[in-house]
This record gives C-alpha cells, structure tokens and sequence, in this order.
C-alpha cells in the first residue's frame, strides 16, 4: 500500500503548496448626486444612497488579483417636477490582473408612482477598463438606448 501511495506522489512530498493571502473585507456606505444631461436631452439628477460590501482577494505573493463587491442604491431619479424611484441590487466583480469588470443583477429599476417599471437594466455585463461591452446577456435598456418610456415618465 505505501508503495502505491508513494508511486502516486502522496508520500514522502514536502513541498509547501501556494496558498493565496487571506481576503480582506470592506464596507463602505455614502451617497452621491449626478446630473444627467446626455440620456433624455433634458437634465436628470440623480440621487443615490449605497451600502457596498467588498471582499478584496489575494494571490500567493500577496498581489491584489480580483474584488468582489455586493452593492446596494436606493435613491430617486429627478426631473421637471417629478420624482421616480431608483434601486439597484447586483455583484460587481474586478480582476486587477485582466483589467475585467463585471456586474450580475439589477444595476437599475426605475419605477413610476403605480408601479410599472419605465427602465431596468438586469442581467450580466462584462466590459474592460476602458467600458467596451465585452458580453451582455438580459434586459439591459440603458444600454440599447431604449428609453422612451424613462424620459416621457420625467418630461412632466
């Protein structure tokens, strides 16, 4: 039997297997306003508050290789008198060693006053550093420019 064991490499071997550092963990929380003059033609501010937790990961020399990130927003998308609930709930992913981001969820849901959605961005992204699409699979309306519905609910 401890032949057999030894033939296969399972005895007798010393050499220390690379182990990756161990995660390290973040929580970040805040809020932030923009102003959106680009997707209706006609300002939009947009209010968020955000909770992100984020889990940074490590290879075997202690270099940064990929983060993983839950995000949460809750906010209000604003414009010409009328406000509109915005919520986002996704995973976020970064490789440091490729330069890939990558989302998986809902990254936006508009909806209006009696609950119909008028934009939803849901599914999964993947881009490089520079923000081209590399995948996209789901329904993912600000991308495809699809956003009739968002802007007529906003123009007031």
């Amino acid at each position: 039997m401890l032949a057999a064991l030894a033939a296969a490499g399972l005895v007798g071997v010393n050499t220390p297997l690379a182990v990756a550092a161990t995660p390290t963990f973040q929580h970040f929380q805040g809020s932030f306003t923009e102003v959106d003059t680009q997707t209706c033609g006609f300002p939009i501010t947009i209010h968020q508050n955000f909770t992100s937790d984020v889990q940074f990961f490590y290879d075997p020399q202690g270099n940064l290789s990929h983060s993983l990130a839950h995000i949460q927003l809750r906010g209000t998308d604003s414009a010409n008198g009328v406000s509109l609930p915005d919520t986002a709930d996704f995973t976020h992913t970064f490789n440091f060693t490729t330069g890939i981001n990558g989302d998986l969820g809902v990254t936006t849901h508009v909806i209006i006053p009696d609950g119909g959605t008028v934009l939803i961005d849901a599914g999964r992204v993947l881009s490089d550093e520079q923000g081209n699409l590399l995948f996209v699979a789901g329904n993912h309306q600000v991308i495809s420019g699809d956003v009739a519905a968002y802007c007529a609910a906003l123009a007031g």
